[in-house]
């Protein structure tokens, strides 16, 4: 292959070659890397928000599922202290008894009043429990929907 001068070992150049001038490739080639550069910095930004919105669900579910924890807790401590004051006052009751009769209404009337207790006491614990298990889900399920929104 000859060049334009005739010498036939000459390398003939770039532009002849790719039919591009080597200035304009080495542009191409910077616009080229500037925009990859550009895209893997917003794909690194929405990943980072994505894991920021993912870090801050998780830290107000972990902090509802403590203060749902704490609520269910005293739930049943307020329920066992009554309990145990009834149960005490029952006792106390007892003893005051004149005949067989009576301890056996007293008891009675006990019993049936820590069924209708129990049974309120589980409703309450139902109710809180619902409760604080919505407020667990509350952020993962809005941080859900904001992210298939965004798609």
């Amino acid at each position: 292959m000859a060049d334009v001068h005739g010498d036939p070992f000459a390398m003939p150049n770039a532009q002849s070659i790719l039919g591009m001038d080597p200035a304009q490739m080495n542009e191409t080639f910077r616009s080229m890397t500037q925009k990859s550069m550009e895209q893997s910095k917003e794909a690194y930004g929405r990943m980072k928000a994505a894991a920021d919105e993912a870090t801050k669900a998780l830290e107000t579910t972990m902090e509802s599922a403590h203060q749902g924890s704490l609520q269910l807790s005293k739930k049943a401590i307020d329920a066992m202290r009554t309990n145990a004051e009834l149960g005490f006052q029952h006792l106390d009751s007892m003893m005051s008894a004149k005949s067989f009769a009576e301890v056996i209404e007293m008891q009675t009337a006990y019993v049936r009043k820590q069924v209708e207790m129990a049974t309120d006491q589980v409703k309450d614990m139902q109710a809180l429990t619902q409760s604080v298990a919505q407020d667990m889900m509350k952020p993962g399920r809005e941080a859900f929907e904001k992210a298939t929104k965004g798609n």
